[in-house]
C-alpha cells in the first residue's frame, strides 16, 4: 500500500487510449482513487488529468512508479510492452491491472507472472466479458450440466478497421506488427472472443488454422479461421477478421445434447434447453438478456460501454482488501495467448497443433 492516510486504493494509469476506459472505471469504483496518469501524448494527458482532478502526471512511467500514492498500476500500452512494464511495477511493489494480452510471448508472460509472485503483488488481466451477467449465467448453466454433453462451440468476430487505425497509435504503426501487437485479428481483436469461448466451454486442446491479409497493409493477419477441439471432446470454430465492412457482429454459439445458446454482441439471441418449460424459460431469458448492450467495438475500438472495465477494477480493489487472488490472474490470462500462438503456429506450418495448459 502507499503512504497516504486514506482508506482508498490509489491507481495510476499508463497509456490513455484504451486506458481512458480504466480512468472512467476507477473514478466510478468505491474504494478506488485515481492519483496518477502517464502518457506520451501530452495534450491528452493534460486534458484527462484536468477533467479528473489529477495533479501527478508523467511521460515516463518509471517516474510514476516512484510515487508512494500509487498502489495499483493499470497498463494500457501496446501489447508487446506489457510484460516488461508488469515486471517493473512488481519490483516497485505495485499491484497491476494489465490490458489484454498479458504479452505477446509466453516466456515474457511467465516472467511477469513470476515477478508478481516473487514481489508479493497481485496481477489481474483485462477480460471484461467474463464479468457480463449473461456470460456469468451461461457459465453457471454449463457448469450445472443443463446442456448435457457439449458438442459444438463457435465464435465469430466480423469487425472492421481502417488502414488509418493500423497506421496510428503510439508509437505510430504498432498495430498489426508482430513485435508490438503480437499478431492481427486473432491476437488484438479476437482474443476476447477466444478467452470467453475457452472460459465457458473448457480448455482448447488442439487447433488447425489458416490466416491471410486481404484489405490492409500490415505484417500480420486481418483474417483468420480455425477448427478447434476442447478438452471435453466438443469441436468448434473460431473466425476473426477486421475486414468485414462496415463492422458487423461478434457471435457465440454453444450446442449441447440437451440445448443451444446463441448470443450476438453480448445480447442473447436464443436460449433453448430441453424441458417441459423450454419456451417459458427462453422468453424469461430473452426478457432479461435480449436487449441492447452498452456498446460495440465492431467499427470503433473506443466504442466500449462506459462501465466495461468497472467490474475488474472493483475486483482488484476487493482482492487487495480481502487479500485474495483477482478473478483473472496471470495464469488465467496466459491461456488465451497460448491458444492464439498455437493458431499462428498451425497457420505457419499447415498442421494441427496440440496445446498444453500446464504452465
Amino acid at each position: 500500500m502507499g503512504k497516504r492516510d486514506k482508506e482508498s486504493i490509489g491507481f495510476g494509469v499508463i497509456g490513455l487510449g484504451i486506458g481512458a476506459s480504466h480512468v472512467r472505471a476507477i473514478t466510478q469504483t468505491e474504494g478506488a482513487e485515481l492519483v496518477a496518469l502517464c502518457s506520451l501524448d501530452t495534450a491528452r494527458l493534460a486534458a484527462i488529468a484536468e477533467r479528473n482532478g489529477v495533479k501527478a502526471t508523467y511521460t515516463d512511467y518509471r517516474e510514476m512508479l516512484r510515487n508512494p500514492d500509487v498502489d495499483v498500476v493499470c497498463i494500457a500500452t501496446p501489447s508487446g510492452m506489457h510484460a516488461d512494464m508488469v515486471i517493473d511495477c512488481a519490483r516497485a511493489g505495485k499491484h497491476v491491472v494489465c490490458e489484454k494480452p498479458l504479452d505477446v510471448r509466453l516466456d515474457k508472460i511467465n516472467a511477469a507472472i513470476r515477478a508478481c509472485r516473487e514481489h508479493g503483488v497481485k496481477l489481474q488481466c483485462i477480460f471484461q466479458r467474463r464479468f457480463e451477467p449473461l456470460h456469468q449465467k451461461i457459465k453457471e448453466t454449463i457448469a450445472r450440466g443443463r446442456l448435457g454433453r457439449l458438442v459444438l462451440a463457435d465464435t465469430s468476430l466480423r469487425w472492421y478497421r481502417t488502414q488509418e487505425y493500423y497506421d496510428g497509435g503510439s508509437p505510430p504503426g504498432w498495430r498489426g506488427t508482430w513485435k508490438y501487437d503480437g499478431g492481427g485479428a486473432f491476437m488484438n481483436q479476437g482474443i476476447h472472443a477466444i478467452d470467453l469461448l475457452q472460459w465457458l466451454v473448457g480448455p482448447i486442446t488442439a487447433v488447425f488454422a489458416r490466416t491471410g491479409t486481404y484489405t490492409h497493409h500490415i505484417e500480420t493477419e486481418d483474417t483468420g479461421v480455425a477448427v478447434v477441439r476442447f478438452a471435453c471432446g466438443a469441436l468448434g470454430t473460431v473466425t476473426c477478421t477486421t475486414s468485414a465492412y462496415p463492422g458487423l457482429t461478434n457471435d457465440l454459439h454453444i450446442h449441447g445434447e440437451n440445448g443451444s445458446i446463441l448470443t450476438s454482441d453480448g445480447r442473447l439471441v436464443a436460449w433453448k434447453i430441453r424441458g417441459e418449460r423450454e419456451q417459458e424459460e427462453e422468453q424469461a431469458m430473452l426478457a432479461s438478456f435480449g436487449g441492447a448492450t452498452g456498446g460495440s467495438a465492431a467499427a470503433d475500438p473506443m466504442a466500449l460501454s462506459l462501465s466495461a472495465h468497472f467490474p475488474q477494477i472493483r475486483d482488484m480493489v476487493l482482492a487487495i482488501k480481502e487479500n485474495r487472488e483477482p478473478a483473472v490472474p496471470g495464469e488465467e490470462a496466459r491461456r488465451a495467448v497460448r491458444v492464439i500462438l498455437a493458431l499462428y503456429e498451425s497457420a505457419r506450418t499447415g498442421r494441427e497443433v496440440e496445446i498444453r495448459h500446464d504452465g
